[in-house]
């Protein structure tokens, strides 16, 4: 996630990324799944790599009573904060 300062001072940003389960109606609404502190000097663009992996879109499975990988679509939001106003977004499909 690239994140440019525009402001005339060196800064800090901290890069939050979320998943939504749009097919799993007892999901939470959003999921914090990893951050990255970035220091940025004025005037220029830093770049936030944060990795999701399988356990990002784990959910509890009653049928087995463990967390589990569920199939179907989600949403990646990705931002500033957690509020929906600051928030990017991508959809994917896990199958």
């Amino acid at each position: 996630v690239p994140v440019t300062n525009t402001g005339k001072r060196d800064g800090a940003e901290i890069v939050q990324v979320y998943v939504k389960a749009l097919d799993y109606p007892e999901a939470p609404i959003k999921s914090l799944k990893g951050f990255q502190k970035l220091q940025i000097a004025a005037g220029q663009t830093a770049t936030a790599t944060i990795t999701l992996n399988g356990e990002s879109f784990e959910y509890y499975d009653a049928s087995i009573d463990e967390l589990s990988t569920r199939a179907g679509k989600y949403q990646i939001l990705y931002g500033c904060s957690s509020l929906d106003k600051d928030l990017k977004s991508i959809d994917f499909e896990v199958k």
